[in-house]
Parts: structure tokens; sequence; C-alpha cells
């Protein structure tokens, strides 16, 4: 009788890890995951910056000539030749 006491405890036991195990193996599974898709959404913010570095790092190399400051010009600051005709679509920002 004490035996099978021993045998059924050692069954609940074993059952006990067991679960234990899984639960603790799907949870790791879904923080990967969630870790996954986390360093992709942060490895296309690098790719992005990274280009927009690269565009920033151009410009600097840029030579500060008259076409250069009519670029920022039209670009940056919205300046206009007065012969330009601008057209508003009434869509976005122009």
């Amino acid at each position: 009788m004490k035996k099978a006491y021993k045998n059924m405890f050692v069954r609940l036991s074993l059952f006990a890890v067991l679960i234990f195990f899984t639960f603790t193996f799907i949870s790791f599974r879904l923080q990967n995951n969630d870790l996954k898709v986390r360093a992709d959404a942060l490895q296309e913010k690098i790719d992005t910056l990274s280009e927009h570095i690269d565009e920033l790092e151009s410009d600097l190399d840029a030579p500060f000539d008259d076409e250069y400051v009519e670029k920022v010009a039209h670009d940056k600051l919205g300046m206009r030749y007065p012969q330009e005709v601008i057209y508003y679509s009434g869509e976005g920002d122009n």
C-alpha cells in the first residue's frame, strides 16, 4: 500500500514537472517571437536612418556653390523664382 502511494506521488511529481517545463517552453517561444519582431522593426529603423545619414553626408560633401545655395533655398526654405508658377492641387503638402 505504501509503495502505491510513493508510485502515485512520483507520477504526479513528474507530471507537474512536465507541465511546468511545457509552460516555460511555450513562454520562452512567445518571448522569442516578440523579440524577433522587435529586432526586425529596429533593423528596419536602422536601415532607414542609415539611408538618411548617407543623404546628409552627401549634402555635406557637396560643393558650396550657387547651385547648392539655390537647391537649399528651393527645397528647405520654400523660396521660388518670381517667374515660377506654383500650382496647388489641394491634396497634401505642396
